[in-house]
């Protein structure tokens, strides 16, 4: 679990480099993401999730590592 906290942390200064290409291949107008900044919008939302669950010392269902 930390080392996925720690892995957002290094991809974050790359991220907006996939501006591009998200929008050219996976933004979806009238999708539940629609754009690139609700993407990195719930990106934030999981890496948060993530990072307090490494804090507690809690698993994530559905997660393997």
């Amino acid at each position: 679990m930390r080392e996925l906290a720690a892995t957002s942390e290094e991809v974050r200064p790359w991220l907006d480099g996939l501006r591009g290409a998200f929008d050219e291949h996976a933004a979806l107008p009238g999708g539940w993401v629609r754009d690139f900044d609700e993407f990195t919008e719930l990106l934030d939302d999981w890496d948060r999730v993530l990072s307090e669950a490494a804090r507690r010392g809690w698993g994530i269902v559905g997660l393997s590592e």
